[in-house]
């Protein structure tokens, strides 16, 4: 009985680690009155920030201020290095 149940398990274990989910793609939206000019994706940011401070420097974020219907956004569109003092 044990044998069967232990069997049950791993069979079980084995059948859900196969399943196998792809995420989509991040979307780039691009920013109203402002062509050329894209918003980074939250991961971008973190990326970005994690090198200047593994370079033992300030990261220092740039924002841009977009209208919306719900009142004004701040998107990060750039991160910059810079020297700490």
């Amino acid at each position: 009985m044990k044998k069967l149940i232990l069997l049950l398990v791993v069979l079980m274990t084995g059948c859900a680690s196969q399943i196998k989910q792809e995420m989509p793609p991040p979307k780039v939206y691009p920013l109203l009155n402002f062509k050329g000019v894209e918003a980074m994706d939250n991961n971008e940011v973190v990326q970005q920030s994690k090198q200047c401070i593994y370079a033992k420097m300030h990261p220092n974020i740039n924002y841009l201020s977009v209208h919306t219907e719900q009142g004004k956004v701040l998107v990060p569109v750039g991160v910059y290095c810079e020297p700490i003092l």
